[in-house]
């Protein structure tokens, strides 16, 4: 009867021994790539945090027929890429074609960004947003 007892003992003890070590090996992939993930998001957000970018004229004050011209200025810390822009008219994504003004060959921290919609807007209430590859936008309001 003892050697019974110690037989099924034995067994459950590598059994149970088997079970935490594949569980301790799904609990490390699994926090590893959480990790990975978090670190990841976290460079994200640390590079939104120190992007900014502000448009930095009245839309209303250039309009020429027939284009209409917004300047955008990185007034943040880190370099953005100037070919990335997405821009918003009245809600709407519209084409656009970026320069970077000065002679400037990256959109650096303190450069200029002259973004030219190839469309006069009519009389009215207008809206434009500029949104960076990152994530990182201005908006502005303005009256033709």
């Amino acid at each position: 009867m003892g050697a019974d007892t110690t037989s099924t003992q034995l067994i459950f003890f590598i059994a149970a021994t088997v079970v935490a070590t594949a569980t301790a090996g799904i609990f490390t992939g699994v926090v590893t790539d959480l990790t990975g993930k978090a670190s990841i998001r976290a460079k994200s957000f640390g590079d939104e945090l120190a992007s900014e970018v502000e448009i930095i004229n009245d839309p209303s004050a250039v309009v020429t027929s027939p284009e209409t011209l917004f300047y955008v200025k990185n007034t943040g810390a880190t370099t953005l890429d100037h070919t990335r822009v997405t821009v918003l008219v009245d809600g709407a994504i519209v084409s656009t074609t970026n320069e970077l003004m000065d002679g400037e060959t990256t959109f650096r921290p303190g450069a200029v960004l002259k973004i030219t919609y190839a469309a006069t807007l009519p009389a009215g209430d207008h809206r434009v947003a500029v949104v960076m590859d990152n994530g990182v936008r201005d908006e502005m309001r303005f009256r033709i």
